[in-house]
């Protein structure tokens, strides 16, 4: 906390709760939600220091697509999920099987708990997947 404090000293620590409260201030609706960021490092401590995540998410669908950055590996979907489609939410869990995962899944998830749940390449998807994805990042198909 004291680097943090002597690079940046107007920087809040908040919790959860609160920025849950200020996202809702600012987004109250979802209908202009559309936000992007990069991943380096995934896993455990950042144990695949090599491997990127570019998330996109906005109030149609969550994509994730994964790449070694360092070889510049062509980038693979590892997570698409469609808020237009029927979503699963997981069973209830019970004692003897408790329930620790709660992502919405429909088309593809990252976790990769289901058989259809393999990295695919952007263009590999399904052409209508490829038109909900493109309406909103044609930047992603080009090139």
């Amino acid at each position: 906390m004291q680097e943090i404090r002597r690079r940046w000293p107007t920087t809040l620590c908040i919790t959860q709760g609160e920025f849950g409260l200020a996202w809702r201030r600012h987004y109250p609706t979802n209908q202009r939600i559309d936000y992007r960021f990069v991943e380096r490092g995934t896993g455990i401590g950042g144990s695949d220091a090599d491997h990127e995540i570019r998330w996109f998410m906005n109030r149609d669908f969550r994509l994730a697509l994964l790449r070694n950055w360092n070889t510049n590996s062509q980038e693979q979907v590892i997570d698409f999920t469609r808020y237009d489609l029927p979503a699963q939410e997981p069973s209830d869990a019970s004692p003897d099987k408790p329930m620790r995962n709660w992502s919405l899944m429909n088309r593809l998830n990252q976790k990769g708990t289901r058989p259809q749940d393999k990295p695919v390449r952007l263009g590999d998807l399904a052409a209508e997947d490829q038109g909900v994805i493109r309406r909103r990042y044609r930047e992603l198909f080009q090139g």
